[in-house]
Formats: structure tokens, C-alpha cells, sequence
């Protein structure tokens, strides 16, 4: 008579689960995209993604993404026009418009009031650091 095996032997390699919900259920999720593994992420919740759902979720929020597109170009062209050299006499103007051009600037050295219509000269600036040293 042959023995019955002690230990029941399972065949467990593969189980599908029905009715589970999506992973990720961000309202606004950020995707990361795992191009060697060919994944997309959730970088809020950490979730795996099927990467058309998050094509499809892109797609749905394409307005968000076209305002952060042009966020960024507007901050592109703010880049592009800051000067930074011109940030002083932007100042000088500013003060000098003020309370309908009463405003005059003073002279740093002897402290006095002069009008910007007197500035008739100009020197290089290394002499200025010159100047400054001695």
C-alpha cells in the first residue's frame, strides 16, 4: 500500500484579483516615468501607473498643462528682459517721476541737491575703484 504524502503540494503561480480599485487616486497626480523599466509612477502617492492611463489622465488636464507651459514661458521672458545693469537708473528714474518730478537726487559726496539735467560728464568706471582705494 502506497503512503499518503505528508505535505500538500500547491500550484500557486499565477492568482488574478477581481474588484480591486486604481492605485492612485490623486486628484492632480505628478507622473515620473521609469524609461528603463518602462513604467510610469505616481510621485505623490508612489503608485504604479499603466502608462495609457496616464496618457489619458495627461490628456484630460491638458489645460493645466498648457497654463504651467506658458508660466514658464512668461518667466522665460522675464529672464530674458532682466537687465540687471539697468536697475539703478530704473530706480533714479522712478524717484525723479515721483510726486510729479519733484524729487531730485543728491550728490554722495558733497550731500547736496542737483538737478539731472546738470550731469554733463562721465568717467570709466575703473576709476571709480581707483578712487575708492585710496
Amino acid at each position: 500500500m502506497s503512503e499518503l504524502p505528508t505535505e500538500i503540494k500547491r500550484i500557486d503561480v499565477l492568482r488574478i484579483e477581481y474588484g480591486k480599485k486604481k492605485l492612485c487616486t490623486c486628484i492632480n497626480p505628478h507622473f515620473e516615468i521609469d524609461y528603463e523599466n518602462k513604467f510610469v509612477n505616481c510621485k505623490d502617492c508612489g503608485a504604479i501607473i499603466e502608462p495609457f492611463d496616464a496618457l489619458y489622465r495627461v490628456a484630460c488636464q491638458f489645460e493645466r498643462v498648457h497654463e504651467q507651459t506658458n508660466a514658464v514661458l512668461e518667466q522665460r521672458k522675464q529672464i530674458l528682459n532682466y537687465k540687471p545693469h539697468l536697475v539703478v537708473i530704473k530706480g533714479i528714474e522712478q524717484n525723479y517721476r515721483a510726486n510729479n518730478f519733484s524729487m531730485v537726487p543728491v550728490c554722495p559726496n558733497c550731500r547736496e541737491p542737483f538737478d539731472l539735467k546738470d550731469l554733463k560728464s562721465w568717467a570709466n568706471r575703473r576709476f571709480l575703484k581707483s578712487k575708492k582705494e585710496v
